[in-house]
């Protein structure tokens, strides 16, 4: 695989993709996006319902790591969907690579917590630069914390300017299903996850099923 100089990617080519491949796999995707947003509900209402400090903290923790799982299973449906494959409840409890992808989302955090605190546009340069740590584990669960996070890096090289209106499109598409009384995040969720499984393996220059 390829980095991301001279691998073709396209914004508009992108959002199309997301818009017409979820609608291929709308059945699974939503249902996917429900288990997900339920199992979130659930850590939460326990959460708030706990008096005691410690098991406050131990729930939190407890949370944060189901809630990374879900991070990389919608990952894997997204990628499932850019391969042409029926996305799985299933797929958002595996945990293959989960180590990794922990140690990873912490060393993006805070690089990116440090760009913000530099007047905001570092983090938002770097938030770009790290986008795509997660969906390499995920695909290559034997990868290293750093090596995602280079690979990221590699992908991204020369085209920030392109990425980031990638990144205001994915960000207006999901206002505007926020604004839809909230119902309209369940599909724009789906479409918006699509679309950046889509512009991954068009900057890893791999195949990428019709949709």
């Amino acid at each position: 695989m390829t980095g991301g100089g001279s691998a073709p990617f396209s914004v508009g080519d992108a959002i199309s993709y997301g818009w017409r491949a979820y609608w291929k796999f709308v059945g699974p995707l939503l249902l996917v996006t429900l288990v997900a947003w339920g199992v979130s509900i659930v850590f939460s209402v326990i959460g708030s319902l706990t008096n005691n400090a410690i098991a406050s903290l131990l729930l939190s923790l407890i949370g944060w790591i189901v809630g990374l799982i879900i991070a990389m299973g919608l990952i894997r449906c997204a990628l499932a969907v850019v391969e042409g494959r029926t996305p799985e409840v299933s797929m958002l409890f595996q945990t293959e690579g989960l180590g990794s992808y922990i140690i990873a989302s912490i060393v993006a955090g805070l690089i990116i917590f440090v760009g913000l605190i530099l007047c905001i546009v570092p983090g938002i340069i770097a938030g770009i630069i790290l986008m795509f740590y997660g969906f390499a584990i995920v695909e290559r669960p034997d990868t290293k914390p750093m090596e995602a996070l280079a690979r990221s890096r590699d992908l991204t090289q020369g085209r920030l300017g392109e990425l980031f209106l990638f990144g205001l499109a994915l960000l207006g598409i999901n206002i505007i299903g926020a604004l839809l009384c909230l119902v309209g995040l369940l599909f724009t969720y789906g479409i918006t996850a699509v679309a950046v499984a889509y512009a991954y393996r068009s900057l890893s220059n791999q195949s990428i099923a019709p949709a």
